[in-house]
C-alpha cells in the first residue's frame, strides 16, 4: 500500500489548497499565483516547492517563465489506496456485531417487519439483502424483486437504496442489476 501521509500532509495547509485549485484551472507562474492567492511570490515558491515534492504540481518552462499545473493524479490515486484499504478486525468485527443486532431487531420470521429510518441501521439491512446476490450475476428487475419482496414488500426502496449506497451494494446498468465484486465497489 503507498504511503499517502505526505500527500495528505502537503495539501494541509489552506494556502497550498488555493494554490492547488488556481494551477488546476490553468498554468501559472509564481508571480500569478501570489496576486491570485494575496501571498509574497517567496511564500508561493515554497508552498510550491511543497505540492511538488508530494508529486501535486508540475512545472514547465513557458517562453521565459516556468508555469505550474496541477497534477491530480497522485490525489486520486491515494484516494484510491486509501478507499481500498482493508479495514481493521476488530472494525469488521464491531459492524458484524452490529449488523447481527439489527437484523435480529428487524427480521421477524425471515421478513422485515419494517425499513429502518435510521441511516446506520438501514445500511446494515442492506448490507444483508446485499449477500443474497451472488456477486457479478446479472440479474433482471423482476429477479432482483422477487428475491427482494420475500424480505419486505417495498422493492423499489430497497433497490434504490441498494444502488445508492457508497459504495454500491447493487450496480444497476439498463435494467440488469449485479452485485459487485469486492474490488469493483471501491472503484464504481
Amino acid at each position: 500500500m503507498m504511503d499517502v501521509l505526505p500527500l495528505f500532509k502537503a495539501l494541509a495547509d489552506e494556502s497550498r489548497i488555493k494554490i492547488a485549485a488556481l494551477t488546476s484551472a490553468k498554468p501559472l507562474s509564481v508571480e500569478e499565483i501570489a496576486v491570485a492567492a494575496g501571498l509574497k511570490p517567496s511564500t508561493v515558491s515554497h508552498h510550491l516547492a511543497v505540492l511538488r515534492e508530494a508529486g501535486l504540481v508540475d512545472a514547465s518552462r513557458e517562453q521565459y517563465y516556468t508555469v505550474y499545473r496541477f497534477n491530480q493524479q497522485p490525489l486520486l490515486n491515494a484516494l484510491r489506496t486509501v478507499s481500498q484499504a482493508p479495514r481493521p478486525p476488530e472494525i469488521e468485527s464491531d459492524l458484524a456485531q452490529y449488523d447481527r443486532k439489527v437484523l435480529q431487531d428487524f427480521l421477524v420470521d425471515g421478513k422485515l417487519k419494517s425499513i429502518p429510518v435510521q441511516r446506520k441501521k438501514r445500511d446494515a439491512i442492506l448490507r444483508f439483502l446485499a449477500k443474497q446476490f451472488e456477486p457479478g450475476r446479472r440479474y433482471s428487475e423482476k429477479e432482483v424483486n422477487q428475491i427482494l419482496v420475500a424480505f419486505h414488500d417495498d422493492v423499489a426502496t430497497l433497490r434504490r437504496e441498494m444502488v445508492g449506497a457508497i459504495p454500491p451494494l447493487l450496480m444497476r446498468e439498463k435494467g440488469i442489476y449485479w452485485r459487485p465484486h469486492e474490488d469493483d465497489r471501491a472503484t464504481g
